[in-house]
């Protein structure tokens, strides 16, 4: 139980720490007429396109658990003792492990990535620019960024790391396309979409193989 309760105040705090930056621009805008659930497009869409959603977490299943049949060093990183998935895998299926799975999938990174990769980053570049570029620049960031984090954590082969960063860069864009585009810049589409491929990735590896 203690771990739960580890994970539920590690989800807040990211989501705190991502948050602080789109939360301080909030502040020091122009436009004071808006909320900042409106600011970061925390709000139910029409409508959710349930094939945008289906493409955008098939990206994120295959990064996240995918990639860890071709390369020996990513599959142990992420199942070393102190990874999320090598703990989850340690201490088997039961309520408590699905439960830390939930709030790491949906919250602590789904989430917190969203707020602030598309809730922020998208929409400022993309009002600066215009949407083509605005979305490239920021999926490309995104992928970067997951690059970067596997590069840090594994000693892989170029081969590997291009293809987190393709992955993670393609669904970054779906993701801003599915919002900007499709659901009038909800990011609760993109937010699900990425949960559904954490959830569905850090069961693969945690139970599965």
């Amino acid at each position: 139980m203690s771990e739960l309760i580890n994970e539920v105040l590690s989800a807040i705090l990211q989501i705190v720490a991502f948050g602080l930056i789109p939360f301080l621009f909030f502040l020091f805008r122009k436009d004071k007429t808006i909320t900042f659930s409106n600011y970061i497009g925390l709000y139910m869409p029409k409508e959710l396109p349930a094939t945008y959603i289906a493409v955008a977490a098939l990206f994120f299943i295959i990064a996240g658990s995918g990639l860890i049949y071709m390369n020996d060093n990513i599959k142990e990183a992420v199942l070393s003792p102190n990874s999320v998935t090598g703990k989850l895998r340690s201490a088997g299926l039961n309520s408590t492990s699905i439960m830390i799975l939930l709030i790491v999938a949906i919250f602590k990174t789904s989430f917190a990535e969203e707020l602030l990769f598309r809730g922020f980053l998208a929409k400022q570049i993309i009002s600066k620019t215009n949407f083509n570029k605005g979305n490239i620049i920021q999926a490309t960031i995104f992928g970067l960024l997951h690059l970067l984090l596997f590069l840090a954590l594994t000693k892989t082969t170029f081969i590997p790391l291009l293809l987190i960063f393709i992955l993670t860069t393609c669904a970054g864009w779906v993701c801003g396309y599915l919002n900007e585009k499709q659901t009038n810049g909800s990011i609760l589409p993109s937010w699900i979409a990425h949960a559904i491929g954490n959830i569905v990735a850090y069961f693969i590896i945690a139970f599965i193989i």
